[in-house]
């Protein structure tokens, strides 16, 4: 029974948070939703932080078990890359409430005091783990130039993050680029610049190498007319 309230608990929390974020539930809310005494919250978890952390740590695992699943699925070190992107999007349509709870909440859970603000970030490193190692193999292959797996990792995750950003702020809706266009751009931007390739090459997503057409002399379309340009290239 003890076992059931303790995924109870983690249940209820998970419907609270996304709908009025951390700074506006208590243990006593999630107690008097999941129908328990504020005693048997305790039993299971120290504080309201602790029961944040767990529910982030799931969250988390989901990604990276999501980073692991779609590298082992392709074959070259950019398209295991580029397929991250894919998870991220995966996450943020089919388990959006952890990803409002992981993404959205962390600035009020580090508000409440410093005690274990890093573990989630912790946690968070081992997505850039699984993709460190896929660089690292990259190098050591002959196929990805020298590069910082580290600094590569993070701006893998910066772009992929602040891209669900704006789609949320309906950026993307507004500019008319679907995911699929973003994610073949990033494809050929992000490919050329890490695969060891010679100067005026792009590695396609294949694995193979394209030519990259030059950009035509004049003034650049603004707007919506200029990402649709882009996306014909």
């Amino acid at each position: 029974m003890r076992k059931n309230n303790r995924e109870r608990i983690l249940q209820t929390a998970r419907q609270l948070l996304p709908r009025y974020g951390y700074s506006g539930i208590s243990i006593r809310a999630i107690a008097s939703r999941a129908r328990l005494t504020t005693g048997a919250i305790y039993f299971h978890f120290k504080n309201k932080k602790d029961i944040y952390r767990t529910i982030c740590f799931e969250a988390v695992d989901i990604l990276v078990n999501k980073f692991r699943e779609v590298i082992s699925s392709r074959r070259t070190p950019n398209q295991k890359l580029i397929s991250t992107f894919d998870s991220y999007i995966d996450f943020f349509y089919n388990h959006r409430d952890y990803y409002n709870i992981l993404m959205e909440y962390k600035s009020d859970y580090a508000a409440d005091g410093k005690e274990g603000s890093e573990e989630i970030a912790r946690k968070m490193g081992e997505m850039m783990d699984v993709m460190k190692d896929v660089i690292v193999q990259g190098e050591k292959e002959g196929i990805l130039r020298e590069i910082s797996p580290v600094m590569l990792s993070l701006f893998l995750a910066s772009v992929a993050e602040g891209m669900l950003q704006f789609k949320k702020l309906g950026m993307f809706e507004y500019l008319d680029v679907s995911d699929r266009q973003y994610r073949d751009f990033m494809a050929d931007v992000i490919g050329y610049g890490i695969q060891r390739e010679r100067r005026g090459t792009v590695p396609a997503e294949s694995g193979s190498v394209r030519k990259v057409k030059t950009q035509d002399s004049g003034k650049q379309p603004e707007g919506r007319n200029y990402i649709r340009e882009v996306n014909k290239r």
